[in-house]
């Protein structure tokens, strides 16, 4: 800590010389020609309109002040009185502007212009004169004030440089270890390439491959800099001992030789993130599958939108020759907007072949036929035990007929902790007997997303097994919220001590809503409520200031379009800032609380 004062007084008091250095040249400058603007080092061109022109003269009265008259001798030694301006302007705070014209003498202002003309000439003549003759000392002086500050300002910087001595003293191990944790929260990019630039320490700690273990290319690089060349890059000089690579949407033209290089550098590789790639086929599928043994999550969303023929990488035979090939090892697999052929093959290969299988994506799936594909859910409940993540938003699939024995014997998933089946508009296939096929053993479940699905009525939901779901969305669901009974207010009832992000946008029949926001209300501080979406929906003022008063955990409300609300609260509000002038609009005091 001494050191650290030492330098830093060291350093105010060569800035203070180099100041008064500076101030010594300033009084000297009216006897020696002025410096240029190039002469100093580190100063900026002044405007031309600040400096004192050799022509004019040295003392100009202020405006509004008469110029005393001048004595001025002539060649035959005669003294002459000087003339007087033509114009001249007072400024008077009392009066405003005052003009005064005076009259001269035509002559003798001519003799004065051509005097003025002379001297003028004079003037600069001398000066070229005096630059001439006092040329090679000024220049002396000169070089040599320029030297002295060009060496006071290196060696400022030197000193700034040295002044912290916590960056390049400390070990490399505890260095990595804090670099880690900024990673976990923010990912290598762009943290470690901005750490490199520190210093030469930091350079080579942030080259240190274990902290490059999960890289997202696809988010933390400019669209205009994802090519093939700069893909290269990162393999042979970043990412060779990666375990998880997203290179989303990256233009390739070469599908074949990245997908080699990937391979062969980056042997570690267990997650590989590949949507949006053209060009995409089904001999690149299958050496993804045999020569990258690591790979155990996968995602190829959106390679065949628009067609899917024999070449492509999704086919029917390509996409389960490789779920073969990787069998057991297959852990994660996303085949979201994509035209799919053969859906019962598919979910058979994965039932037969990846008993590890803990997500599988299937969300905006097309058929190749218009009809809608068919999933036997309960050959896939007893195949992959272990799925925890279902998806099946906004696809064109449907599940196919079984016996009565077959789903009492089925086992269900367990382990299954989220299931999306939203769809957009009004879905008519989903019904009851679809939702409790999925959930029936589904004890660990923790979000569900039912939005649009019409023909879903309350009594799937409170058969279902789970018992602390934490996000639940109805938004669409229109046999629930519609429904006048007690059914929606059963459904929060359930779930009011674990809720935490509520959906019931679109609920058009006020008192389903308002038994709903009450029976959150009524479990008080226990409740963890966080966020409810009531957009659109006829909810009431009284529900909602009951729900702000005795669920304190509130931190964002949606009512966008509540059409039994007063002006000025139908909006997003969310923070503590909006949320108390949500309290205020609606009269909720702090008694109330």
């Amino acid at each position: 800590m001494e050191v650290q004062v030492e330098s830093i007084a060291s350093t105010i008091i060569k800035y203070n010389e180099a100041s008064d250095a500076k101030g010594t040249e300033t009084e000297t400058s009216s006897t020696s020609p002025p410096l240029q603007e190039h002469d100093i080092p580190g100063t900026s061109p002044k405007d031309n309109s600040q400096e004192l022109s050799p022509t004019e003269p040295p003392n100009t009265p202020p405006l509004g002040q008469q110029t005393p008259p001048q004595n001025t001798t002539s060649k035959s030694g005669k003294k002459r009185k000087a003339l007087v301006a033509l114009y001249q302007s007072e400024l008077s705070p009392s009066q405003g502007i005052k003009i005064c014209i005076k009259k001269s003498d035509t002559t003798s202002s001519g003799l004065d212009v051509s005097k003025k003309r002379k001297a003028k000439r004079s003037r600069k003549q001398k000066n070229r004169d005096l630059e001439d003759s006092d040329d090679s000392e000024f220049e002396k002086k000169r070089r040599k004030d320029k030297s002295n500050n060009n060496n006071t300002i290196k060696e400022n910087a030197d000193q700034a440089k040295e002044q912290s001595y916590w960056g390049s003293t400390i070990p490399e191990e505890v260095l990595c270890k804090i670099f880690s944790y900024v990673i976990e929260s923010e990912g290598p990019l762009p943290s470690l390439c901005r750490f490199s630039r520190v210093c030469s320490l930091w350079n080579r700690v942030s080259l240190i491959q274990s902290l490059w273990s999960s890289v997202d290319l696809s988010t933390a690089i400019k669209e205009k800099f994802r090519t093939e060349l700069k893909l290269k890059w990162f393999i042979d000089n970043r990412i060779s001992q990666c375990t998880e690579l997203n290179v989303a949407h990256w233009k390739v033209s070469d599908v074949t030789c990245v997908l080699a290089k990937i391979a062969y550098g980056c042997k570690n590789l267990r997650s590989l993130t590949l949507t949006g790639w053209k060009g995409f086929s089904s001999e690149n599928f299958k050496f993804i599958s045999e020569e990258m043994h690591n790979l155990s999550s996968l995602d190829i969303s959106a390679i065949n939108v628009e067609m899917n023929t024999s070449k492509s990488a999704i086919g029917l035979q390509s996409l389960c020759d490789a779920i073969k090939t990787m069998n057991g090892r297959l852990t994660h697999l996303h085949l979201a907007h994509n035209r799919l052929a053969g859906m019962p093959q598919i979910i058979e290969a994965l039932a037969n072949h990846c008993p590890n299988l803990v997500q599988l994506d299937l969300s905006n799936v097309r058929t190749v036929a218009h009809s809608h594909g068919i999933i036997h859910i309960e050959k896939l409940q007893a195949g992959c035990q272990k799925l925890k993540v279902f998806r099946l938003t906004n696809s064109y699939v449907n599940l196919s007929t079984s016996t009565l024995q077959e789903q009492m014997e089925s086992p269900g998933f367990p382990d299954l902790e989220e299931l999306s089946v939203a769809v957009i508009g009004e879905g008519r296939v989903i019904n009851d007997e679809f939702l409790q096929r999925i959930l029936k053993t589904s004890s660990k479940l923790k979000l569900l997303d039912i939005r649009g699905c019409a023909r879903l009525t309350h009594e799937s939901l409170i058969r279902c097994p789970a018992w602390d779901l934490r996000h639940l969305f109805l938004s669409g669901c229109q046999e629930m919220t519609r429904d006048i009974g007690s059914g929606l207010e059963l459904i929060a009832s359930k779930w009011s001590h674990s809720l935490i992000e509520l959906d019931l946008a679109w609920a058009n029949v006020q008192k389903p809503v308002d038994n709903a926001l009450k029976a959150l209300a009524e479990k008080g501080v226990e409740c963890p409520i966080s966020h409810l979406n009531l957009c659109g929906s006829s909810v009431s003022v009284e529900a909602v200031r009951e729900v702000l008063i005795k669920c304190p955990n509130i931190k964002s409300i949606n009512l966008s379009s509540c059409r039994g609300l007063p002006r000025g609260v139908k909006r997003l509000m969310s923070g503590a800032t909006e949320l108390q002038e949500l309290r205020e609009a609606i009269n909720i005091s702090d008694n109330d609380k």
